[in-house]
């Protein structure tokens, strides 16, 4: 369309316009658009309104598709409330959601959407609104309704306002006319794709969350969001704010998307459908509001300057990165392979695995590193809280200011550790399905546990790392910030990250029941449960989790009564899975209580003492204390002999994954028959096509996941 434009215009001719050329690849959907809100184009006479020739010579099916457009503009826009109510509403979305979000510059849409309601006849049917902001505004209001407590629930009242008939009233047009909104084919509709998938992940609804990404996925592919700005391009267009924050713009509605798909892949196991090699897009600028401020062009170059409240969703986008290179490499959750959607690590060879494991584990380490110190959560303290309530936030409507902004610095801190100690965990599951074992003619297969005094397995240091990123998580619940998240949009976000550790550390404890770390593990998923208390009434993924977590502690509790009742195998004889040290005169583990300080096993590895005896790298020394090494930051396990060993799987692990598996796959939520109770329509079993997604979110602990 390109060429022949310029061939038009070489000719002093006139271009077809979009009744010509609207179902011709390349050809503007803007002018069809505009056509059908109303506007006058130079298809459109002014003659009473009515269509000129050439619109009238439309396709029948085009012109269906103009009219349907038409319609669902008027429909959008009769949903809007009271300009009071909804001034309240955006508040409530950039005190609540836009932290975590970050999809659009508040200044912009803050001066946009007023003008919903000053142009003339703006709720008539023949509003010229544009249709993707409209959807777009409309999102941000249920959203925001989503999250307001009793105090700006008592205003909204004040307006006339029903926030629950009016929020299911938005959702449902938005359903209804989603394929409407999809044609447009902007930005604005990439942005109600963001709001509309992620709400629906983070209430309970994967299933449909993911399709919905999907469209925002093949708009923003379309519109190019995947792609850096021509030389060209950036050429002719001077280096302005406006141009600036338009490019910034289209990073973050492509972030955005790019974040959730590497999301749900995590948390569901849902192909990616993403290739990093197509594309070009630079990271977020964290520096953007800084006139001096240097726009890094890659993830590889270092970031330089001061925190800023945009700097966290750089951080994050970067850790998606590096999340989605583990998914696609130890689980090949993948569309397009040879081997299907998900080829999971036990069809690798575990030497592969190994070195990737080790490779991205070093990834994680330096992203770690680089986070500023005000996004570090181990900087943070509970004196640092702004607010000493939930009702408090709920009070302080429009938040700004030092105080709020050093609110946000708190949550997405909290975020960000809990993002981080998750991916540790999903890159380290792979190497727990296997144990090392030495063979040579004359002996048995046996443990491989190192040579040297400061090394141990990569299976070892995985599980170790494991727990620690579990237990690390589990810790959280001791700053008040914990109580404060449940107003924001993050609380599914905690909920599904503190569920994975609960059902890491319920796997791990059913391992080892009578361990030396038992007691520490039970402790941890008493911490994890609490969390999901505290998060359950706002969140339906937190009272999901929480049943399902009592139900694995119960079955934990089971298996260690078993193990104590079983007289037949003296609990000094059993051999430990996890060893800090060794002693002879119990034949035992001696735990160190320097494990349970969150900065001893947070980042560094724990290594056991072992050496030779008799020239054989497997036997234990007996009575040798154990000690924690400082780890070498360039291999955070270390195995001498690589070539030499062979790998069998581990079958505690199965075992536990068969028990985790046969206790949960019949599992159904309960409802509440208490009539004293108060309905809570949030909280109700999910619909029968819906299933129960934190079920779902268990995959990386499947049977399939066990070596064959």
């Amino acid at each position: 369309m390109a060429l022949v434009d310029g061939a038009f215009h070489l000719h002093n001719a006139v271009t077809p316009g979009s009744a010509v050329t609207n179902a011709i690849p390349g050809a503007g959907l803007g002018d069809l658009v505009s056509d059908a809100s109303g506007e006058e184009t130079p298809t459109r006479s002014r003659n009473n309104g009515r269509a000129s020739p050439a619109t009238s010579r439309l396709p029948p099916i085009i012109r269906s598709l103009a009219y349907s457009s038409q319609s669902a503009v008027a429909e959008l826009v009769s949903l809007l409330p009271d300009y009071q109510a909804a001034a309240l509403l955006v508040d409530t979305y950039f005190d609540r959601v836009h932290w975590f979000m970050l999809i659009f510059h508040q200044d912009d849409f803050r001066r946009r959407w007023p003008k919903l309601y000053r142009q003339p006849n703006a709720r008539s049917s023949n509003s010229s609104q544009n249709l993707g902001f409209v959807s777009t505004f409309l999102m941000v209001i249920a959203i925001g309704l989503q999250y307001i407590g009793d105090h700006r629930r008592h205003l909204l009242a004040t307006y006339g306002i029903d926030p629950d008939s009016l929020k299911e009233r938005i959702f449902s047009a938005v359903r209804t006319r989603l394929l409407d909104i999809v044609s447009v084919g902007s930005l604005e509709v990439v942005q109600m794709c963001v709001l509309l998938g992620t709400y629906y992940l983070y209430h309970g609804a994967p299933r449909l969350a993911w399709p919905v990404c999907g469209c925002g996925l093949r708009i923003a592919q379309a519109l190019g969001l995947h792609h850096k700005r021509s030389p060209s391009a950036q050429q002719s267009s001077p280096k302005s704010i406006a141009a600036r924050k338009q490019n910034e713009a289209k990073k973050r509605g492509w972030w955005a998307i790019y974040e959730i798909e590497t999301f749900c892949s995590m948390a569901y196991g849902y192909p990616l459908s993403i290739k990093d090699s197509d594309c070009d897009v630079e990271p977020l600028d964290p520096t953007f509001n800084s006139p001096t401020g240097q726009s890094p062009s890659s993830f590889e170059e270092p970031l330089t300057g001061e925190a800023t409240l945009l700097s966290y969703k750089y951080f994050m986008s970067k850790l998606s990165v590096i999340t989605k290179d583990a998914l696609s490499e130890l689980y090949n959750v993948r569309i397009g392979s040879a081997e299907g959607s998900r080829l999971h690590h036990s069809t690798l060879d575990p030497s592969y695995v190994v070195d990737r494991v080790r490779t991205i584990d070093m990834k994680l380490r330096n992203w770690h590193a680089e986070v500023p110190s005000r996004l570090q959560w181990d900087n943070l303290t509970a004196a640092d809280v702004s607010y000493s309530s939930p009702r408090a936030v709920d009070q302080d409507i429009g938040a700004s200011g030092p105080l709020f902004e050093n609110h946000i610095y708190q949550l997405q801190a909290l975020a960000l550790k809990l993002a981080y100690e998750n991916a540790k965990i999903l890159v380290h599951r792979p190497l727990l399905s296997y144990k090392v074992v030495s063979q040579s003619s004359n002996t048995e297969p046996r443990d491989y546990t190192g040579s040297t005094p400061n090394s141990m397995s990569p299976f070892r240091s995985s599980l170790q790392t494991c727990r620690a990123a579990a237990m690390s998580m589990a810790e959280i619940t001791s700053n008040p910030i914990v109580d404060l998240i449940s107003e924001t949009y993050a609380a599914a976000f905690v909920s599904i990250h503190t569920f994975t550790a609960g059902v890491t550390l319920g796997i791990l404890s059913s391992i080892d029941p009578l361990g030396p770390q038992s007691r520490d593990t039970k402790i941890g998923m008493h911490r994890l449960m609490g969390i999901q208390e505290k998060l359950k009434d706002r969140s339906v993924l937190a009272a999901q989790g929480l049943e399902i977590l009592q139900r694995l502690a119960r079955l934990v509790m089971e298996k260690e009564l078993n193990v104590m009742l079983d007289v037949s195998k003296p609990i000094e004889l059993l051999e430990p899975r996890d060893s800090e040290g060794y002693n002879a005169a119990s034949g035992w583990i001696e735990h160190s209580r320097a494990i349970d300080t969150v900065h001893s096993i947070s980042d560094t590895p724990l290594s056991a003492a072992y050496a030779q005896r008799s020239g054989d790298p497997t036997c234990l020394v007996p009575g040798q204390q154990s000690e924690i090494p400082m780890a070498d930051p360039m291999y955070p396990f270390d195995m001498v002999n690589e070539n030499a060993l062979q790998y069998m799987e581990d079958p505690a692990l199965s075992e536990a994954i068969y028990d985790f598996d046969q206790a949960l796959s019949m599992y159904a939520p309960r409802l509440s028959v208490d009539s004293e109770e108060p309905y809570n329509p949030s909280l109700t079993r999910p619909p029968a096509d819906e299933g129960f997604p934190m079920l779902e979110q268990t995959w990386i602990w499947g049977l399939e996941n066990i070596p064959p």
